[in-house]
């Protein structure tokens, strides 16, 4: 793919890859458009960012805002808790299958409340709604500003901590000496034919993962970083990510395997220092814990590999018991409340510790999710405090540190513990949009430790009341937190939109005797997809399939053909699993249902619940270029049959567009694969 092409995307926002790589490196120094209060641009849209920034106030949330914000619909008795066991009645009006409220209010509504008492709709301007325009909650906090206000091209150089005025991805003569130096000295460990990129273009990968690639994982501090003061491995590792998202993946291999064994030196040589201390013939290495530098690397390692090679990605999994070890060395247990009255340079050190330890705990729930690997860091070990919000996070001064809203200290276990007790967040407290996508997580890992504790995989968890409970708390807590939107591109972040991938995974865990789907370590693509659900059906299971239609009902509304045809605008790694689960429960569901009804027949076999389901994916179906599928003259076992393939082949079509991360290419192929195995089994 060439990099001139345009694209929307939530790494660059509407802009063009050309405009974002030119960020402060400008062609001519005219500046022809003057402020009034002095300072020059040399374009007009730079003048208008610097006015908006500049020169107009926004109104900043306060935590007591919670308490005018509506009331999330959590079921048809106004409860969040209790409605496990209301049986279903869905209303499905083919007609507003793409309105724009539609997708979040039946997406994350567990009880179905909104088909049972749909809210009246006010005019008929929602029906024209653009597909790609998703609601939010939060209507009365209006809009925020254009896609990447505060990424995108600045109208002046930030301020460091240290007084600095230099964009944070810039790196000094020295600093690119030292990072050719230090390679240099491993040179005899490395491919022959690896070459360091020049400093131009390591800038401009740096760049890219600072202001674009750091949203999906924000742990090391945008604003004040600097390649002059930070571990060379830490430098490449954060270039090699970069890389990979202007599609330079031999590059992003080469920067990979240079940070990768640089860290390994030096990791190498302060065991070796120990190691002399023990024997007598040396001092210990100074401080207490590791270099955080260290565990932010490997961090920024193992995420790019996990979803990268088959052959990098075990490497992945053998960096993760290393990272465990050094977390635990670093104090994940310790409590690092701050005091309200911190300074912003303090603030930046105790949240970027804070959110390294949760970066790491986030890999290794992907890892679970993804691989089945047992969690190396357990929920009760956590100590510290939930992250802040993301306006703290990308203040550029200590002036909008101090201007922006800062919710209460939570500990994550505390915040996790009121999910499970039926408490939820305190009244007039909202959390970051960070803080949800954690606590999501921590309630998967419970699922995972039930799940791999019973005797059978079909053994029931003995907790699923308290699990539903806390899968309705979060939703309550996602739909007050002002982060929060199903918008791909809003510049609230991306975590408020991948947290409901991580709600579905949850559903289909805790519901179905589904693990993680064999072979994506290994990228088997035929063990990958002949994993056969085996579901008994229940209210449960309708639940479950109905956040798998779901999962469909979004690229189908942004457009199958553009999601085919161009970088994917929402997606992640968890809406990559995510999907791949979601379509091959949703088929085998769809099969299920074809066993029941070649059985007993339609009328007599299907629960009312199960026929509301079916018209749902018949709807959305025909919002696709296979809607001719629904018209053939068949019985209506192999109508639901053939719906399975339809389903997907309708995935398959979305997976065809371009992807950052390796793996999306192998999920790819294995919905290729298993869409030619069904049309032949259909054929047969």
């Amino acid at each position: 793919m060439s990099a001139l092409v345009r694209y929307s995307h939530p790494f660059f926002g509407h802009y063009d890859p050309v405009s974002i790589f030119a960020n402060g490196y400008p062609d001519t120094r005219d500046k022809p458009f003057a402020c009034d209060c002095g300072q020059s641009f040399t374009r007009q849209d730079l003048l208008a960012r610097h006015v908006k920034l500049s020169h107009a106030s926004r109104p900043v949330p306060q935590q007591g805002d919670s308490q005018r914000l509506s009331t999330p619909s959590t079921g048809t008795d106004g409860g969040i808790v209790g409605m496990a066991n209301t049986d279903m009645d869905l209303f499905w009006d083919p007609g507003e299958f793409m309105v724009q409220d539609t997708l979040e209010t039946m997406l994350l509504d567990p009880n179905f409340s909104s088909f049972v008492n749909p809210a009246p709709r006010l005019g008929s301007s929602s029906q024209t709604e653009s597909f790609t325009k998703f609601s939010s909650r939060l209507p009365a906090l209006g809009e925020t500003g254009d896609i990447g206000q505060e990424e995108g091209i600045h109208d002046g150089q930030p301020t460091a901590v240290d007084g600095t005025s230099r964009e944070s991805w810039y790196i000094s003569e020295p600093a690119y000496r030292k990072i050719c130096d230090e390679v240099q000295s491993i040179s005899h460990l490395l491919t022959p034919s690896l070459t360091i990129p020049s400093r131009d273009t390591l800038m401009r990968y740096l760049e890219i993962y600072l202001v674009c690639a750091s949203k999906f994982l924000p742990f090391i501090h945008p604003r004040t970083f600097s390649a002059d003061h930070r571990q060379v491995e830490l430098t490449l590792a954060a270039t090699a990510t970069g890389s990979l998202y202007r599609f330079d993946r031999i590059k992003s291999y080469e920067l990979y395997f240079m940070s990768k064994e640089l860290l390994m030196e030096r990791i190498r040589r302060r065991y070796s220092q120990h190691a002399a201390s023990l024997l007598g013939q040396g001092a210990p290495p100074t401080g207490s814990g590791p270099e955080l530098g260290i565990v932010q690397t490997l961090i920024l390692l193992i995420s790019f590999a996990s979803w990268a090679d088959k052959t990098v990605a075990l490497d992945a999994v053998s960096m993760t018991s290393q990272l465990a070890a050094l977390l635990r060395q670093c104090g994940i247990s310790d409590s690092d409340e701050m005091a309200p009255d911190i300074d912003w340079v303090h603030w930046i050190a105790v949240e970027e510790k804070r959110r390294t330890i949760f970066a790491a705990y986030t890999l290794f729930g992907l890892h679970s999710i993804a691989f089945d690997a047992p969690p190396l860091i357990f929920n009760r070990e956590i100590g510290v405090c939930l992250p802040g919000c993301l306006e703290q996070w990308n203040a550029k001064t200590a002036e909008d540190w101090q201007r922006s809203a800062r919710p209460a200290e939570r500990h994550f276990q505390e915040m996790l513990h009121l999910h499970f007790d039926g408490t939820g967040v305190p009244q007039g407290e909202v959390l970051s949009s960070f803080a949800n996508y954690l606590l999501m997580h921590g309630i998967l890992q419970h699922i995972y430790l039930g799940r791999h504790a019973a005797l059978s995989a079909s053994q029931s968890l003995h907790d699923r009341g308290s699990i539903e409970s806390a899968l309705q708390i979060w939703q309550a807590s996602w739909e007050t937190t002002w982060e929060s939107t199903l918008d791909p591109l809003s510049d609230k972040g991306p975590f408020g939109l991948t947290a409901t991938a991580l709600l579905r995974l949850a559903y289909i865990r805790l519901n179905t005797d589904v693990g993680p789907r064999r072979g994506l370590l290994e990228r088997d693509l035929d063990t990958m997809i002949r994993t056969k659900s085996k579901l008994q059906r229940s209210l449960h299971i309708d639940r479950t399939i109905l956040h798998a239609a779901h999962a469909l009902s979004i690229p189908v509304r942004l457009g199958v053909s553009y999601m085919s045809s161009s970088v994917n605008p929402i997606w992640t790694i968890e809406h990559s699993i995510c999907s791949l689960e979601c379509a091959l429960l949703l088929k085998d569901w769809l099969e299920t249902i074809a066993a029941v009804t070649r059985s007993a027949g339609a009328e007599e076999g299907l629960r009312k619940g199960e026929k509301k389901l079916l018209d749902i994916v018949v709807d959305i179906i025909k919002e696709t270029d296979f809607s001719a599928t629904l018209n053939i003259m068949e019985d209506e076992a192999s109508r639901y049959q053939r719906m399975a393939a339809t389903v997907i082949k309708i995935w398959a079509q979305i997976f065809q567009g371009t992807h950052v991360l390796e793996i999306d290419d192998a999920i790819g192929a294995s919905f290729q694969l298993l869409d030619k195995l069904l049309i032949t089994m259909i054929a047969n």
